[in-house]
């Protein structure tokens, strides 16, 4: 018995190095991913290591990195807390969670991570940094400075100390020490780009035109890569009035970044003030299209609708602001006069009389004055342009649907469709999950297709219909000759439905039905047909019968019933569902799915999505940061866009 378990062993040892191989080979591949900022790509390999090792703590951590990248900020405080459950002393791990709260506001929990990490490498000065940057907004100067002191006392001639040091004194309207301190970082360290244009920012601050735009100058010429340099000296530019200069300014900030929403607000103000109105409008879309909370970019363009005659937009604009910020009197003042413009003199003296007793209220003290963002709004209501913070930058080698910063691909924020059998080089989304499903095998084994199930598009090549039309002669020709052949009839309804002939498709499926009432995909596929039929007779309005609804819903569920494993079915019904706006019974259809398969990432993409319209924006987060895990690319801009 002895000699038999040494001989397992033995054998079992190639297994187990292999695995060993294996893991660090896939962990490898993961990191030279994220070198290549192939993010989404770089957790597919992490999500494997943590499936074979759960108990490593690196997979997490890189994985967390890799969420960072893609602004799923509560993705990564997840992975960070469960490789510190492993391992508690990892300052790399404490300074990611640290920097993930920081980018959420919690400055609170970051400090605290800092701190921590600090503990265990006292020496790490970009922590240290990090925590001086959290006190400043915290307003906890005597730590910051202190911290500042003990940094210096280490290393004494490190520029950037100086630098962050300045801001602390600024903070508290020292000025004359926050010059002092970024001349001796500039001394320290003549290439130091950041000192230079923070020095040029504060000399506009006091109104030192000249030479606030000689320190911005010489910043770009030390670097000319940093896309606010350019939009800072471009507001500098217009108090010097020059215009053209500034404009091209702001030209290059967007060729060198094109998602930088402030250098698209101050250009759509300076087009204003030049009278360019409509140009100015299509910069402010772009700006609410990076950042849909920018209320002040939904003011100024509220304005400008006012001022081209467009009142029903101008209108919408101050409403988006109003349910913001209902005490904000400037916009119920815009709101009246647009509607008095619009023929609604009704509602145009509400909205006065909401302004007056606002103001009123605000004078006897009943209610408080505005504060942070609301002030903000004040300043963007008298069409002052806003100062850019200097933030690292974001960037990516090259691109890809799949790769860099995919939260910042343009896409349309829209539920994923329903499941079709289709080809995959027809679809528009295919599915991480691959089901076993007789009915498919069987199909595909009759036509010599490869059928999977996928989210359809309807962009199929000319040459794909021309082969349905010949299916369809041919399997009709052989139904005449033979009469009733189940499979035959599937496949000239699957075609019948590819042209669009829907009503024959039913008719076909139909006459499958009462033959084999257990004819899973039968049900299947007529469902879908009611369903493309139904949104083919609706329109563009999108107004379809609730009773069409209900018999794809049907048809679906019967699907499910027949084979409990079949999920595409279940998250069909779902979708549906969604699109009769019952989210309810949407989320129970796809929590029901996820309950079936775990990583189904499109029932979390769009129970993620009902969470976020209805408002819970932390169960939104989760099954977003959920879906983008398992793959799903999109799922990182929603988060970046509404889920924070």
């Amino acid at each position: 018995m002895r000699r038999l378990l040494r001989l397992i062993f033995l054998l079992a040892l190639p297994i187990i190095a292999n695995a060993q191989l294996n893991t660090n080979r896939l962990l490898d591949i993961g990191r030279n991913a994220l070198y290549f900022e192939d993010y989404v790509v770089a957790i597919q390999y992490f999500n494997q290591v943590i499936k074979v090792r759960p108990y490593l703590t690196e997979p997490y951590f890189l994985r967390a990195y890799a969420k960072m990248n893609l602004d799923d900020f509560r993705g990564a405080i997840d992975d960070c807390d469960k490789a510190l459950e492993i391992n508690p002393f990892l300052a790399k791990v404490f300074y990611c969670r640290g920097f993930a709260y920081r980018s959420i506001g919690n400055l609170e929990k970051s400090s605290d991570d800092f701190r921590k990490a600090l503990e265990l490498e006292p020496d790490n000065i970009n922590t240290s940094h990090l925590l001086i940057e959290n006190l400043i907004q915290m307003r906890h100067f005597d730590e910051a400075l202190q911290l500042c002191r003990r940094s210096l006392e280490d290393y004494p001639r490190y520029s950037d100390t100086y630098l962050l040091r300045s801001q602390v004194f600024l903070a508290k309207k020292d000025t004359l020490r926050a010059f002092a301190d970024l001349d001796t970082a500039i001394i320290y360290d003549g290439n130091n780009d950041i000192a230079f244009a923070l020095r040029g920012m504060m000399k506009y601050e006091q109104k030192l035109y000249a030479d606030g735009l000689s320190d911005l100058d010489e910043a770009i010429l030390i670097n000319p890569f940093r896309s606010e340099y350019f939009g800072n000296r471009a507001i500098v530019k217009m108090q010097l009035d020059d215009l053209r200069g500034a404009m091209s300014d702001f030209d290059t900030s967007l060729s060198i970044d094109n998602r930088n929403v402030l250098s698209y607000f101050n250009r759509a103000l300076l087009r204003a003030q030049v009278g360019d109105d409509n140009r100015a409008v299509e910069d402010l879309d772009y700006c609410l299209a990076l950042d849909p909370n920018n209320y002040s970019a939904y003011l100024q363009r509220a304005y400008l609708h006012l001022k081209l005659g467009d009142y029903d937009h101008a209108i919408n604009d101050f409403s988006t602001i109003i349910g913001r910020y209902p005490d904000f009197v400037v916009a119920y003042y815009g709101r009246a006069q647009a509607k008095r413009l619009n023929g609604d003199k009704s509602g145009a003296d509400k909205d006065e009389y909401a302004a007056i007793t606002i103001e009123d209220e605000i004078k006897s003290g009943k209610r408080k004055q505005r504060s942070g963002d609301d002030r903000q709004l004040s300043a963007s209501a008298e069409g002052r342009a806003l100062v850019q913070a200097l933030d690292k930058q974001r960037g990516t080698r090259y691109d890809s649907d799949l790769r860099g910063q995919v939260q910042y691909k343009d896409i349309d924020v829209e539920p994923l469709g329903n499941f079709t059998m289709s080809r995959p080089d027809t679809a528009r989304h295919i599915s991480n999950i691959k089901l076993y499903n007789a009915g498919i095998e069987r199909f595909n084994a009759a036509t010599g297709e490869d059928l999977e199930f996928c989210i359809y598009r309807d962009n199929i090549t000319a040459a794909q219909l021309d082969s349905c039309f010949k299916r369809i002669e041919y399997t009709t020709r052989l139904i005449n000759e033979t009469g009733y052949d189940e499979m035959l009839l599937m496949q000239r309804a699957y075609c019948l439905s590819i042209v669009g002939d829907y009503d024959n498709a039913l008719a076909d499926y139909d006459r499958i039905l009462p033959h084999n009432p257990a004819n899973v995909l039968a049900y299947f596929n007529r469902a879908n047909a009611r369903l493309a039929e139904a949104m083919a007779s609706a329109g563009e309005d999108k107004n379809v019968p609730q009773a069409e609804y209900s018999l794809a819903i049907s048809d679906f569920n019967m699907a499910f019933n027949l084979d409990n494993r079949f999920v595409y079915a279940l998250y069909n019904a779902g979708y549906v569902y969604l699109l009769e706006k019952n989210f309810a019974k949407a989320s129970e259809c796809f929590t029901k799915a996820i309950g079936i398969f775990p990583e189904f990432a499109e029932a979390y993409y769009n129970r993620g999505l009902i969470y976020i319209f209805q408002g819970d924006k932390e169960k939104g987060r989760e099954d977003l940061s959920k879906a983008g895990e398992l793959g799903l690319h999109q799922a990182y801009n929603v988060i970046r866009r509404y889920a924070y």
